[in-house]
């Protein structure tokens, strides 16, 4: 692990694409004020690219971005010239945001927190990393605050007495598939109330304010339940079948229902943070033969309705038993 590097933030890139953009729209507005476009069109094509290139250069040269260095002892972020060494234990999380407008999804930004000495929390732009080096950069960075908090041969041992989780999958279903039926049943009363609207124009030549503002209402409602509400529930339901009803480890091995597997055979396990509300609680178990088993504990709700109430302390149980036998974990954030 020791000078692991990543390259956080792309500030230049994203700075000088923008700056390029408005430095070409802005020279050209300029040569067309002094000199006339329409006289002196390459002309002013000329003025508009050198003032592009002018406003992007700046950009690379004084725009600074963030680089992560992950050392023994803790861990080193460069922003230009400027090194900052940090211990672990101020790594006070991360953050993933997914984005819609109107209920289409547009994107996601990540970004880690850092405690600086002076007590103010600093918030780092990750969105320069994929979904699986964001996720690898917050597992080194928890991953060995989590080992320096623990006893390791004290761990060990309490490994030796197994570990049972007891999870109660039918009621979880059952609750996963009351929701989608909710869902579902007002998305489809509002598409049958949005066609009714639409049949009851056809007929009447309806066209007041009021009805027309119902209409366009009773669409666009019908359309953003679908795909924010009905869909999503339906895909978490078909996940939800996948939990499994009971999770056991031991020293050197886990079970996960009926399927024991031995820590040899293992080569990674990953999980969704207990903390996540973005995400259904997903574990990816992948073998050394390479297959991979995919297991669900539902979507955090606040109110463990939908989910397993006790898996925060499940997920950091098998993290800690993956640390302990040399297993390579890794949190799923989006």
């Amino acid at each position: 692990m020791e000078n692991k590097k990543f390259r956080v933030s792309s500030n230049k890139l994203i700075t000088s694409v923008l700056a390029f953009m408005c430095g070409f729209i802005g020279g050209m507005f300029l040569a067309n004020g002094i000199i006339g476009i329409a006289d002196n069109t390459v002309t002013c094509v000329v003025i508009g690219v050198l003032t592009a290139v002018i406003g992007a250069v700046l950009c690379i040269i004084f725009v600074k971005e963030d680089h992560l260095k992950i050392l023994n002892d803790g861990f080193e972020i460069t922003r230009g010239r400027k090194v900052t060494k940090y211990p672990f234990s101020a790594f006070m999380g991360s953050n993933v945001e997914r984005h819609y407008l109107n209920g289409i999804y547009v994107g996601t930004s990540r970004e880690i927190r850092i405690q600086e000495p002076s007590g103010k929390q600093r918030r780092i732009n990750a969105n320069n990393l994929s979904r699986n080096s964001f996720a690898e950069l917050v597992t080194y960075l928890g991953q060995t605050r989590f080992t320096k908090s623990h006893d390791m041969n004290a761990s060990a041992e309490y490994f030796k007495t197994g570990r049972e989780f007891l999870i109660p999958d039918d009621r979880i279903i059952k609750a996963n598939k009351k929701k989608m039926v909710i869902r579902a049943s007002v998305t489809i009363a509002l598409f049958v109330i949005a066609l009714g609207m639409s049949g009851y124009y056809f007929v009447t030549k309806e066209d007041s304010a009021g009805f027309f503002t119902a209409f366009i209402f009773a669409w666009i409602g019908a359309f953003v339940l679908l795909f924010t509400e009905a869909i999503p529930a339906f895909i978490a339901y078909r996940k939800i079948r996948s939990i499994p009803d009971r999770i056991y480890v031991d020293e050197y091995s886990i079970t996960i229902g009926d399927k024991t597997l031995s820590a040899g055979s293992i080569l990674n396990i990953l999980m969704v943070p207990a903390s996540y509300d973005i995400l259904t609680r997903d574990m990816i178990v992948i073998n050394k033969s390479g297959e991979k088993t995919k297991y669900n504990f539902g979507k955090n709700d606040h109110e463990n309705k939908v989910t397993y109430a006790d898996y925060e302390n499940l997920s950091n149980t098998i993290e800690l038993w993956c640390i302990v036998n040399k297993i390579n974990y890794m949190q799923i954030l989006g």
